[in-house]
């Protein structure tokens, strides 16, 4: 199916949550405004006291948010401008924070960091002094030489941890949690300790705070910066189709996943085109997920060049494709939902055009229209692009269709509400009579279908205007044309009339209808892009999910928004502002679903 250029920018994948806190020396924040402080002042909190901070800015607003840390240090210098501040605080989230004023902090019992490592555990810790941690900042490995279990009520001065570094040095940490990790390293035998999970195995994934379903390509995996013999315990495959490795072999990370494995694209015998050193080859699958050494790969392929086999390390489109019908101007005919078939010429092939598409995603053809338009289509299958016989400048009857619908958006955009109507109810008129005359002739059936291509166009006409009664009574013979007919092309219209329908129902504030056709619309995108993803089902899903959740269908509800969430995030990246607002409104449901369980 085609669809016009669209700006969504790609997002970013991470292998980790991102971070961004200092601490130590580091001089991020500060408390109060004032530059002379007196040394008397009585310290009311002593070092390892658990404190909440209320935050100020520069200029002295106050803000009601309060913060937790452990007061670290008395009477610190600060980098930014040499002021000494009477506490540094370390916050929870890993900031340092100077606080000028005793009246600024708050003591607290709120618990602190829990110490889960003991005397001789092999670590590593994130020590950034001055600087924002983030996924580049260095970890140092070291080993634990005293851990206080207690620390929080012990005699002041005692931290948690203290660590002597492989660097050379000893000192304290004071937290937080995720800044320090278990080293997992092999055993006298030369063996590194057993995992509960194996090479295959279904597992989702804690990231960017949410959970993501992939498989394990590889267990004890290692980097090229991993210190001495670290190595993370799995190596995973996502079905977004990046890579991430696990930290840590516990439930805060990684869990069995019960999602069914997603499908594959290919099967043996198909016929594909490789990533190679030398570019990108022919050759044909041989095998489906099969074990390299230690390695899971998606597929074996034996290239028609030389014979040999090469493993492809995930199922997308930036190492293995499919090999295109069509080339670079071929004259072609594309199905779009609004016009139906439209004809053009093939301007480029396998598009990755950063500024529209994300990563990884290729579109198999760029098609200029014969009115001009540009249209990127996203599946190279019969029911979305086929080879066109006619000629660039020939009129049909369908191009007819085409020029009419453009012209009544036109009156649209121009609030020409009368003229539209006026035009499209004449066709639709015409179109009447012309069917009533001529009952057993030939053409009956592609008249009802420019009939209800018609009717649709007068139901976007009485949408614009608020007429919603008319809107309705044009849908629903629309709908009865378009299930009177029996060509191919019918499906994507009763897609077009459906999710219309929709419309009305909720601008009408018909919540079951609007969920009914909102409901038969995501088998309609289903069945006419033959379930792969796209844009419309991403969000379609979404906004089923809503209303699914309105109607207190819950469960249901938030399936269906994480499963259109999922399709966006893969097709649009993490950052798109469409996926940011749908994870929140996700969160948000399930969190008062969750608060009305209690």
């Amino acid at each position: 199916m085609g669809r016009r250029r669209q700006n969504n920018r790609k997002g970013n994948n991470k292998k980790t949550s991102s971070r961004t806190s200092s601490e130590g020396g580091g001089d991020s924040t500060s408390i109060d405004v004032s530059s002379n402080v007196s040394r008397s002042i009585d310290h009311l909190f002593a070092i390892g006291t658990r404190v909440e901070v209320r935050k100020e800015n520069f200029r002295g607003k106050s803000s009601t948010s309060l913060r937790t840390g452990t007061v670290a240090g008395h009477w610190r210098k600060q980098k930014s401008d040499g002021r000494i501040a009477p506490y540094l605080v370390l916050m929870d989230d890993g900031m340092a924070l100077y606080a000028h004023r005793t009246e600024a902090l708050i003591e607290t019992t709120l618990p602190p960091m829990e110490v889960t490592y003991n005397i001789g555990s092999r670590v590593e810790c994130q020590l950034a002094e001055g600087e924002e941690i983030s996924e580049a900042t260095k970890w140092f490995p070291g080993t634990i030489i005293q851990a206080h279990h207690n620390w929080a009520i012990s005699p002041i001065d005692t931290p948690p941890y203290f660590v002597r570094f492989d660097y050379g040095r000893e000192r304290p940490f004071w937290g937080p949690a995720d800044r320090i990790r278990e080293i997992h390293t092999k055993d006298k035998s030369g063996r590194y300790p057993s995992l509960r999970f194996g090479v295959g195995d279904r597992v989702t994934c804690y990231m960017d705070n949410r959970w993501t379903p992939g498989k394990i390509v590889q267990t004890w995996y290692r980097e090229d910066d991993f210190q001495d013999e670290h190595a993370a315990p799995y190596q995973v495959l996502l079905d977004t189709g990046g890579f991430i490795y696990s930290p840590m072999d516990d439930d805060d990370c990684i869990m069995k996943c019960n999602l069914p494995f997603p499908e594959l694209r290919f099967h043996i015998g198909d016929k594909v085109k490789c990533r190679v050193e030398g570019g990108w080859e022919p050759g044909i699958i041989a095998n489906v997920e099969v074990l390299n050494g230690e390695r899971l790969y998606p597929y074996g392929i034996k290239m028609d060049c030389n014979g040999e086999f090469v493993y492809a390390p995930s199922d997308s489109d930036m190492f293995i494709r499919k090999i295109l019908r069509f080339k670079k101007g071929d004259r072609v005919k594309c199905y779009t939902e609004e016009d139906g078939w439209v004809h053009g010429e093939i301007v480029e092939t396998e598009v990755d055009d950063d500024d529209d598409f994300c990563q990884g995603q290729i579109i198999p053809y760029r098609v200029r229209l014969d009115n001009n338009d540009e249209l990127f289509v996203e599946s190279d299958d019969s029911s979305c692009i086929k080879l066109s016989t006619s000629r660039r400048g020939e009129q049909n009857g369908f191009a007819h269709v085409v020029s009419v619908h453009v012209l009544s958006k036109m009156l649209i955009n121009n609030e020409e509400y009368e003229e539209a109507k006026e035009m499209l109810q004449e066709k639709i008129e015409m179109m009447r009579s012309k069917i009533k005359q001529n009952s057993s002739h030939s053409n009956v059936a592609k008249w009802r279908v420019d009939l209800s291509h018609f009717l649709c166009y007068l139901s976007e006409v009485h949408q614009a205007s608020g007429s919603l009664d008319e809107m309705k009574f044009a849908l629903v013979e629309a709908l009865v044309l378009t299930k009177l007919a029996s060509d191919k092309s019918k499906p994507h219209r009763l897609l077009d009339v459906t999710s219309k329908l929709a419309t009305h129902a909720t601008l009408n504030g018909d919540k079951q209808n609007a969920l009914k056709y909102s409901e038969e619309a995501i088998l309609l995108v289903k069945e006419t892009t033959q379930d792969q993803t796209s844009f419309r089902l991403g969000s379609l899903l979404i906004e089923t999910g809503k209303l699914n959740i309105v109607c207190n269908m819950q469960e249901r509800g938030l399936e269906q928004m994480s499963e259109g969430i999922g399709i966006l995030d893969q097709l649009c990246g993490s950052d798109n502002e469409e996926v940011i607002q749908a994870k929140e409104e996700y969160e948000r449901s399930f969190s008062e679903g969750t608060t009305d369980d209690r």
